[in-house]
């Protein structure tokens, strides 16, 4: 059975979760190593991704630009299975708002300016799109357009934001989560899960399958050896605040990380210097018959 590594970001925004996670990945791969990546729920703003619009037109498929890179890296081979959710979201008409507070607020919270979604049934193999109309209309006309020809070629069906958030916290897509993962874990050594924005874990169950945690933040990786611990903490404050609690700056706080390393700054994602190290240092979760392998 593969190892499961953890990769959470301390900051909801570029915190390096991808950058990190592709070096990681590239030198685990370099050491001989089986690796996949597991990206469950993937967001991406359709204004600053046209090379991601026209890929998903192309695969007739919503996918982001995450995804597409760790496609391109060998990475992800079934799209579907490794990032069975997929949200697209879009900025809204500022001339719409009252005020440009209650613009800015939108930002806040993906529900309010997703516009697309995809998600994948592991069982029948199949993805379902839609699109979330009651956030297209806050858009401006070009934007409005964009989507509805993206829906067009999606086949995209409506559907409320709440209607899906709803079903994503269900048992039901846990479920269906878990069976993708354990799809990635054969035949591996590795698999990297990259949770959503500075979510522990991009959905709760995941805890139980996770051997050893990373949060990263710009410029550093802090590492946690012992997932029961994560879990632990994670547990208390999710009891004591709810889904408010369930980010990774309350793991920072209550728990010391095993190590750290400094990842520096890095034009394009490749394994470097730190990602080796960090490979090395987690070797004893890997097979004994994969640690030694040649480079």
């Amino acid at each position: 059975m593969a190892a499961v590594i953890l990769v959470a970001g301390l900051v909801p925004f570029d915190s390096g979760k991808t950058w990190f996670t592709l070096g990681a990945a590239l030198a685990a791969r370099e050491r001989g190593l089986r690796v996949g990546v597991f990206k469950p729920v993937a967001a991406h703003n359709l204004w600053y991704s046209p090379r991601a619009v026209r890929k998903s037109l192309e695969l007739k498929l919503l996918v982001g630009n995450d995804v597409l890179l760790y496609r391109e890296k060998g990475l992800v081979e079934d799209i579907g299975v490794s990032n069975p959710v997929a949200v697209a979201t879009a900025p809204p008409d500022p001339s719409a708002y009252a005020s440009v507070g209650d613009y800015m607020r939108e930002f806040e919270d993906v529900g309010r300016i997703a516009v697309l979604s995809r998600v994948y049934a592991f069982d029948e193999r199949a993805h379902s799109h839609y699109v979330h109309a009651e956030n297209l209309r806050k858009m401006g006309a070009r934007v409005r357009r964009l989507v509805e020809k993206m829906g067009g070629a999606l086949g995209a069906a409506p559907r409320s934001f709440a209607g899906l958030s709803a079903y994503l916290t269900s048992n039901e897509v846990a479920a269906n989560l878990d069976k993708c993962l354990r799809e990635l874990e054969r035949g591996r050594d590795l698999v990297f899960v990259e949770s959503f924005n500075d979510a522990v874990a991009p959905y709760g169950a995941l805890l139980e399958s996770v051997d050893a945690a990373v949060i990263v933040a710009p410029g550093k990786a802090y590492v946690y050896r012992d997932a029961r611990k994560l879990r632990e903490v994670s547990r208390k404050a999710f009891e004591r605040w709810g889904w408010a609690g369930f980010r990774t700056s309350y793991v920072f706080d209550s728990l010391k990380p095993d190590f750290s390393v400094e990842t520096g700054f890095a034009a394009k994602p490749s394994a470097r210097k730190p990602h080796r190290e960090f490979i090395d240092k987690i070797a004893s979760l890997v097979a004994p018959s994969k640690r030694n392998s040649p480079e």
